[in-house]
């Protein structure tokens, strides 16, 4: 009897062996079952060496550890990209897996290692955009194209689109601290291609269909320079400038030989070969022309030999080498050039004519010219007169700022017209307290300003990152 209870004792053991097994549970849903309220399931604990190295866990029927294998984890050892940490891992027949990303096949959290650039990688493997999201809003991007889009869709012709609104808010933001790196860099391989484009409005971008390094368009400016280090009270300022543009005739910045270039916005000490004590300067703009001796150079809006303060010296509209000069159109329509006479002294002229009224006549200057007219001793008003007529001659006496006269020698009591040409220096300008804003009497012939200098460049290359020539 003892015999038969011990068969059926094995046959009822291996009926449950095979079938669904159940613990806390008298209904299995799978082929283990394990129910509880309280408790938990607690595999193997283990200290594993490294995630290449199956022991200390064995096969209990020897040979290779069977794939699949779970364990936890209780030990922190080996090197980084085969390190273990405390935690599940599986064996897969050539390592062990982390199951929290860390080591495994999942990103995790917490960073990962032992990652291969080749085979790993955060994206996905069908024809489907990648959408990072924060708040549970797309941020950002990846297009299944390629392209990459901040806070937009992106389209399929901008590699990197980045959108923002609001006032204050900058769609890119570029800072660097470094002497020679840029926090902006941008390169146009093709030479009829623009590096940076930049456009203010509603209307289309402008550019230049030749190419360029930096095209600007805009309604009210397009492009815009501004140089806070100008302090005329600032040697260290003196070059300086909010705008510069170089054509360089060997396309190295190595080499100071434009064939031509100019400064916008500018400061320097401009004397003459350093010879002159300080000539600093303040001007609008600087143009330059030709390569080596004899290069054409001129200063528009200059005041020349400025104050500490920026004040004082003499202000030129226009101060160079070259030869002034202005153009009409010959009966061919061709232009051609008509030179100005210039003087060694800032001089005023004026031209009039006039007749004698029983041999005699005032003639007074011009209200708003006698304004800007200085006479005196040392520099009286000059009036060359031109007779019309028949009549003993005359001459010119009763000068002053406000007129002269001119009376019919030997008492001559003539009517006869005549022409009559002045010339007077130039009055200083003064402000409302009487201060000399721009000097212009006494000057004869005085030191000019000398050609400004061209300003180093240095290049960045794809090839050589940096090029700094000292």
């Amino acid at each position: 009897m003892k015999k038969n209870y011990l068969t059926l004792i094995a046959l009822l053991c291996c009926y449950t062996i095979n079938a669904q097994v159940g613990i806390g549970t008298v209904t299995p849903q799978a082929f283990l079952d394990i129910n509880s309220n309280t408790q938990g399931v607690l595999v193997s604990r283990v200290a594993l060496t490294a995630r290449n190295v199956a022991l200390p866990v064995v096969n209990p029927q020897g040979g290779a550890l069977a794939n699949g294998t779970l364990v936890f984890n209780t030990n922190t050892s080996g090197v980084a990209p085969l390190n273990v940490s405390p935690g599940f891992y599986f064996w897969d027949g050539t390592q062990w897996v982390a199951l929290d990303g860390t080591g495994g096949r999942d990103w995790s959290l917490l960073g990962n290692s032992g990652t291969n650039p080749a085979t790993n990688f955060l994206g996905t493997t069908d024809n489907q955009n990648l959408i990072l999201r924060t708040n549970n809003l797309q941020r950002a991007v990846v297009r299944s194209d390629g392209n990459v889009a901040i806070n937009s869709a992106g389209d399929a012709f901008t590699k990197l689109y980045v959108s923002t609104t609001g006032a204050g808010n900058d769609a890119v933001h570029g800072a660097n601290n470094d002497n020679i790196g840029n926090a902006f860099w941008g390169t146009n391989v093709n030479n009829g291609g623009t590096a940076i484009l930049g456009g203010a409005g509603p209307g289309a971008s402008i550019f230049p269909s030749t190419g360029a390094g930096v095209a600007g368009s805009g309604p009210f400016v397009g492009v815009y320079g501004s140089n806070g280090f100008g302090n005329p009270n600032n040697a260290a300022h003196y070059t300086n400038c909010a705008g510069g543009f170089g054509l360089d005739s060997d396309n190295n910045v190595a080499t100071l030989n434009s064939s031509a270039f100019a400064k916008i916005a500018g400061i320097d000490n401009i004397s003459p070969d350093g010879v002159l004590a300080s000539r600093r300067s303040l001007y609008g703009g600087y143009f330059n022309g030709g390569v080596g001796a004899g290069q054409s150079y001129a200063y528009v809006g200059i005041k020349y030999n400025a104050t500490t303060a920026g004040g004082g010296g003499t202000n030129y509209k226009i101060i160079g080498n070259g030869t002034n000069s202005t153009m009409i159109m010959d009966k061919e329509n061709k232009p051609r050039v008509l030179f100005s006479p210039e003087a060694p002294e800032i001089l005023f002229e004026d031209y009039g004519t006039a007749a004698l009224v029983n041999g005699e006549v005032y003639v007074p200057i011009d209200e708003v010219l006698k304004e800007a007219l200085f006479i005196d001793d040392n520099h009286p008003l000059k009036v060359f007169i031109q007779l019309e007529g028949d009549c003993n001659g005359v001459f010119v006496t009763e000068k002053s700022r406000n007129g002269f006269k001119v009376k019919e020698l030997a008492g001559g009591t003539s009517n006869t017209k005549f022409s009559w040409h002045i010339v007077a220096n130039r009055a200083d300008d003064k402000d409302a307290q009487g201060n000399i804003t721009s000097e212009h009497v006494g000057l004869r012939l005085p030191y000019g300003p000398v050609a400004a200098k061209e300003t180093q460049l240095a290049t960045k290359s794809n090839e050589k990152n940096i090029i700094a020539p000292k």
